[in-house]
């Protein structure tokens, strides 16, 4: 299996669709879920295992449904269509490649992208996903706050949309991906290149384990779903999770973020961390988190692909 980046090496390493609105009456389901099919979420996981493909599939089998979309979070030395990659593309799901100038011996520098010392490797690995091919989303160095200065990593951004156009890479959305204190704090304006296709947001409701206060889907996200809409781009939850508190609570929150999803239109994917990194996010952390996740998927707002 090809070696992806978890979230203990980040850390370590520095529109309700209600049955007025659809009209029960006049549609039958097949209707109902082409109508969510069009206007609703894709719903998708990383499932953080050491052989991830293996517990994707896995996965997918408890869920009784496959994901529309797959996270695959890449060095900067890991080819972009590698097994896993490849997999998505040919199963038909759409892969959400978060490559990291980041390697095992520490971070590249962005300057030295930006003015050209990584052509070779940005256009190779341009044309590998060329190769790949598929529909999917490409986040050049998500959640990249705390790693260096905005104008750094827009001219790194830059450099590699640059290469990635011109050699003709197509069918992927460029999103750019911060955390929700960014978007709570205002500052995400500073981070928006000149060119990108969506924003991404990363948020956790991590409470006891960091001692934080528990929060809801709908106060993580709120800020970032408000500045996507101001600036009319789709909005895509990269990473969410939950730890668990009092017993069904977890699951509380799920149907929460389900409620939640179905009201902001904005919202086009969702992409749940089933991990143990910082925190336990399981999904199979109580029956009844995982029971409410099945639902959501069970949903046909979130059946678009």
């Amino acid at each position: 299996m090809d070696r992806t980046i978890d979230r203990r090496s980040f850390l370590k390493q520095g529109a309700a669709v209600g049955t007025a609105a659809l009209g029960l009456s006049v549609y039958g389901l097949g209707d109902l879920e082409a109508l969510a099919g069009r206007r609703g979420c894709r719903f998708g996981a990383l499932v953080l295992t050491d052989d991830q493909l293996t517990g994707l599939k896995q996965m997918e089998k408890r869920l009784g449904r496959r994901f529309a979309t797959t996270h695959h979070r890449l060095p900067w030395t890991n080819d972009l269509d590698n097994s896993f990659t490849r997999w998505s593309v040919q199963t038909n799901h759409r892969p959400i490649v978060s490559w990291f100038a980041r390697t095992k011996s520490g971070p590249v520098s962005w300057s030295r992208i930006a003015t050209g010392g990584y052509d070779g490797w940005i256009t190779s690995q341009a044309r590998s996903l060329k190769r790949l091919g598929g529909r999917g989303y490409l986040c050049f160095h998500k959640e990249p706050e705390d790693e260096g200065t905005p104008g750094d990593w827009k001219a790194a951004y830059r450099r590699v949309r640059t290469i990635f156009d011109n050699t003709g890479v197509s069918g992927y959305k460029y999103l750019v991906v911060l955390t929700a204190a960014t978007f709570n704090k205002g500052d995400a304006v500073m981070w928006l290149p000149d060119r990108y296709d969506g924003l991404g947001v990363d948020g956790y409701n991590r409470h006891r384990c960091f001692g934080v206060d528990w929060r809801s889907f709908r106060k993580i996200f709120a800020p970032s779903r408000s500045f996507a809409k101001a600036r009319g781009k789709k909005l895509y939850v990269i990473e969410a999770g939950c730890v668990e508190r009092n017993p069904g609570e977890k699951a509380k929150w799920l149907r929460g973020a389900r409620q939640t999803i179905k009201a902001w239109p904005e919202i086009r994917a969702f992409s749940y961390n089933h991990e143990v990194t910082d925190c336990n996010y399981l999904l199979t952390s109580s029956p009844s988190s995982f029971r409410a996740f099945r639902a959501m998927g069970k949903d046909p707002y979130f059946r678009k692909r």
